[in-house]
């Protein structure tokens, strides 16, 4: 099959994003055996100062021209906000029999993330989100769907193995990103929640190591040099922007499990649905001092710490690797379900 995938493969950030969730699509198409063709929609418009002028016109006007040149049996969306329904709407005109479905990694109530899908929903035959709540559905049209799908792990990208680390420098390790465009410490109240859990642990459990970046003037660690400091640790915690939604954590998820961390993870989220207590710790955002009280229990046994970190590892690897995921997208976009099986509760939502 022949894929245009139309995503940030953010060239503007210098290799410091590798572990972005278009890469491991793209990883999990080509492995599954399909030819892909690429286009990075803002890239694209950022180099060309005309685009800012017209709106994008000419970086339309030139995928357009790729898609007639590539003829492709899928599209691909994934948070392409760059490219206009008009030129969705010629991609169907040339090739009426085009499925063209869109991926998104967000928080649903976040980011404008709701409006910005429900824009061209007459135009996509399948969402894709890494939420599962009930509410998403509010994004439909009459004829497509949206379906939830796990955060993505990807060995040739997620290729340490922490929990066979003989010695650490820390305890914990936490990253507050503050978005990936600037990657710099920002004032913003909606990180409030987070700092609030780091600020206990810092405060009540001195004795406790900890490796956090993005707070109390720490800045926010990326690339290579992110993922040296995440291997400094053998826990690390996952917490994610509210409002809690069934199933949704930032990304930062498989970075974490997936380079073999024993991760921490908040159980309004329901993971614990994904992931059992054998492959992750689950603690209460709504009793605040359960983390800390955990992270000292763990801390008294790090063998068992690295164990809950492996078996976790071998989860998402096995389960919610790029090929199994692409596999489910394929499976939902051309047959409207999931044909194969899938290890994760399925969620697929229709007007």
């Amino acid at each position: 099959m022949k894929i245009l995938h139309i995503s940030n493969f953010v060239q503007k950030q210098k290799g410091r994003l590798q572990w972005n969730h278009c890469f491991k699509i793209n990883n999990g198409f080509i492995r599954n055996g399909h030819n892909v063709c690429t286009f990075s929609d803002r890239d694209m418009s950022r180099m060309n100062l005309i685009n800012k002028l017209n709106n994008n016109k000419n970086l339309n006007k030139s995928l357009i021209e790729i898609f007639k040149n590539f003829y492709p049996d899928l599209v691909v969306l994934g948070h392409a906000d760059k490219v206009h329904q008009e030129t969705l709407n010629e991609f169907k005109s040339i090739n009426k029999d085009i499925r063209i479905i869109e991926w998104n990694v967000d928080n649903y109530f976040l980011d404008n993330t709701e409006q910005k899908l429900k824009s061209k929903s007459h135009l996509i035959d399948a969402y894709f989100i890494t939420n599962a709540d009930k509410a998403i559905r509010s994004c439909l049209s009459d004829n497509n769907s949206i379906s939830f799908f796990p955060n993505i792990f990807d060995q040739s990208i997620e290729n340490l193995r922490i929990f066979e680390n003989h010695s650490y420098d820390y305890d914990v390790f936490y990253a507050l990103s503050y978005g990936v465009g600037t990657g710099k410490i920002r004032n913003i109240k909606s990180d409030y929640d987070r700092e609030l859990f780091l600020n206990h642990i810092s405060e009540n459990y001195p004795e406790i190591k900890t490796n956090f970046f993005g707070y109390l003037g720490k800045q926010p660690v990326w690339g290579n040099e992110f993922e040296r400091e995440l291997s400094k640790s053998p826990i690390s915690l996952n917490l994610s922007r509210k409002p809690y939604l069934k199933y949704y954590s930032s990304d930062r998820i498989s970075q974490y499990l997936g380079n073999g961390s024993c991760i921490f993870i908040d159980v309004n989220s329901k993971l614990n649905e994904l992931f059992t207590n054998e492959e992750a710790i689950f603690f209460d955002s709504n009793d605040i001092s359960s983390l800390g009280k955990k992270l000292e229990k763990t801390l008294g046994n790090i063998n068992t710490a690295k164990l809950i970190a492996k078996k976790g590892w071998e989860r998402g690897h096995k389960y919610y690797n790029e090929k199994v995921i692409t596999n489910y997208f394929l499976d939902i976009a051309f047959n409207g379900k999931a044909i194969k099986n899938y290890n994760w509760p399925l969620h697929t939502y229709k007007k």
